[in-house]
């Protein structure tokens, strides 16, 4: 069992949960490092639309084809020795994926501006690459869910399911209802345990509540490091918000203004707020010059 206390709101994850987010958070992170590699080939490849071609979905296919390797040595450790990479893949992954239908649509859509030489939309790349790379990303980040729906076909007992489309409108009403302010604060840890066990993976959940409710033992940090994510980058943001209201502010006492500062930085769990004591120091240097 793997417990995080959220300012008050216990959140428990067992075995077969604790199971199943490191395969999605397996395949999180290949979606990840997936798609950047395809925008860094695109990047020094793909100038134009006019030269995009089938090397491309090549590209995009062999790291996809890695993923669902991934998910075949999986399935192999839970002892489902059955399925094999082209099993694997037409049976249980390709009805996720959509990455080649996208990528025929792009060049149906060259074709036809080639037709009409319409030169100017040859050009516009970028918006092109990013909706392929996001394309690109879900497919491998799928892959977690048809490794989880053979697991379960095969009768594996020690890992849980993907989240169903209920539970996610059921902790997005409760998130609603919580930050508009609807539900009293004595009830507010027992519906935060509930927002988040009901749906685990909605990063902007966690980010409000840093903003809100703070995090000063860091048990949200460590939460969604677990899950696969990264919020020390929001920190780092309300850092610089305060910073930006504590100048606008301006008291002209810069001992209390490191003050709040500091207490600000130990409120939300930013660990260098050191970084921002030295920008205030700057910045009164700067102004008083």
């Amino acid at each position: 069992m793997i417990v995080f206390d959220i300012n008050g709101a216990m959140v428990k994850f067992d075995e077969k949960r604790d199971n199943y987010n490191t395969i999605r958070k397996t395949f999180l992170e290949y979606a990840e490092d997936a798609s950047e590699e395809f925008k860094k080939y695109c990047s020094e490849n793909l100038t134009t639309l006019r030269r995009l071609n089938d090397k491309y979905l090549v590209f995009a296919e062999k790291l996809i084809d890695e993923g669902i390797k991934k998910g075949v040595e999986i399935l192999v450790s839970y002892n489902v020795i059955v399925v094999d990479f082209n099993i694997f893949k037409e049976k249980y992954c390709e009805k996720y994926f959509d990455f080649k239908l996208i990528y025929n649509n792009a060049i149906k859509e060259k074709n036809s501006l080639k037709d009409k030489k319409n030169i100017s939309r040859l050009f516009d790349i970028k918006p092109l690459v990013d909706k392929l790379s996001r394309s690109l990303y879900r497919d491998c980040f799928n892959i977690h869910m048809a490794v989880i729906d053979a697991l379960l076909e095969y009768g594996v007992k020690n890992v849980e399911s993907y989240i169903d489309g209920e539970s996610i409108k059921q902790a997005n009403a409760l998130f609603n209802n919580y930050k508009d302010g609807f539900i009293s604060k004595p009830d507010s840890a027992k519906i935060v345990q509930k927002i988040i066990m009901a749906n685990p993976y909605r990063k902007d959940v966690y980010e409000y509540l840093v903003k809100e409710d703070g995090d000063f033992g860091r048990e949200i940090e460590r939460l969604t490091k677990y899950l696969g994510y990264d919020i020390r980058p929001y920190k780092e943001y309300l850092m610089d918000m305060y910073v930006q209201e504590l100048v606008d502010n301006d008291t002209r006492d810069l001992e209390i203004t490191k003050e709040k500062l500091q207490k600000y930085a130990k409120y939300i769990g930013c660990d260098n707020g050191s970084l921002y004591l030295t920008r205030i120091d700057a910045i009164y240097t700067f102004e008083n010059v």
